[in-house]
């Protein structure tokens, strides 16, 4: 079993500041770091450190950034094997602006992402079998996301979709997807709703599950996540930590639950597991060098096994 992610990679160019700026506003940053990104590869990452066997499949361009973007999944031993690279285009940059409560406004120029096509599901094609889970976000060409899901099913492997960035248009069917896991506001734009409070993230968890997912999660951040199932709907609080970055804490949610799903463990449970991992990711700096590895989110749990509150 595996998991691979099909997805984007970038470079994250990182700046701090006070507030983050509104329109016509400069602000000047007290700090600026440089790190490797994008959500494809952040979810490989964090689905490696929590124990999965790992294969990316993405694409970088022929330059100094592709380098620097690979540095912490070939540290942690992800299967880079069929990463392909674009020599017409860049390597993939994320401008990020985090504020002193940890929030985070997020600028991509997708570069060589934007290629990542028949050559990635050609190796997807290669290498997907039936028991491995097959992670997707928006931060490729949607038509490649589309296309993998029907790939993944010929094998009848897992699917779990990411819809992030937010889709301008909703997504009838959510592109077939057995496990969709959008944020709050990727959330609404599904729907065209609002969430308000967990009550409307969980009538909107039952919406999107009507939409044909066996599962749907809606990730709300500091109020925790609620996900919708045959069997009803769950909620669990986030952990309780003092937050310092919250960049990359979703694509640790999306990359440990499949890390945990593909152990073997219970949806509920690696639910918990996922919880407690994108928790700890915010009480680091940057999105890569915080992700936790599966001993310290096991330390921090106390052995015990997480469990879903239902309301």
């Amino acid at each position: 079993m595996a998991v691979i992610v099909l997805g984007s990679i970038n470079l994250d160019l990182v700046a701090r500041v006070d507030q983050i700026p509104g329109p016509g506003d400069t602000r000047l940053a007290h700090e600026l770091s440089v790190s490797a990104g994008g959500k494809g590869a952040n979810q490989a990452l964090a689905a490696r450190r929590m124990g999965a066997a790992t294969i990316f499949l993405g694409t970088v361009g022929n330059d100094a950034f592709a380098r620097q973007a690979v540095t912490e999944l070939s540290h942690d031993g992800v299967n880079l094997a069929h990463l392909q690279t674009e020599s017409a285009l860049p390597t993939g940059i994320a401008m990020i602006t985090v504020d002193s409560r940890g929030q985070n406004a997020i600028t991509v120029a997708d570069g060589a992402n934007r290629a990542t096509g028949d050559s990635a599901l050609a190796s997807l094609d290669q290498m997907v079998e039936r028991a491995d889970y097959v992670v997707l976000q928006n931060e490729i060409p949607l038509s490649t996301v589309e296309r993998a899901v029907h790939v993944a099913h010929r094998h009848q492997a897992t699917v779990i979709w990411d819809p992030a960035p937010a889709l301008p248009r909703p997504v009838r069917g959510l592109l077939g997807a057995d496990i969709v896991i959008p944020n709050q506001r990727e959330a609404e734009s599904l729907l065209g709703a609002r969430i308000e409070d967990v009550r409307t993230a969980k009538a909107m968890a039952r919406q999107l599950k009507a939409e044909g997912p066996e599962v749907v999660v809606i990730k709300l951040g500091s109020q925790g996540v609620v996900w919708a199932t045959l069997h009803g709907v769950f909620y669990l609080p986030a952990i309780a930590v003092k937050a310092i970055d919250t960049v990359g804490a979703g694509d640790v949610f999306a990359g440990s639950l499949a890390a945990r799903l593909d152990a073997g463990d219970g949806l509920a449970e690696a639910m918990g597991w996922a919880n407690v991992a994108a928790g700890l990711s915010t009480t680091g700096k940057g999105a890569q060098p915080s992700f936790p590895y599966w001993e310290a989110v096991r330390k921090y749990a106390g052995q015990q096994r997480p469990n879903e509150r239902e309301r």
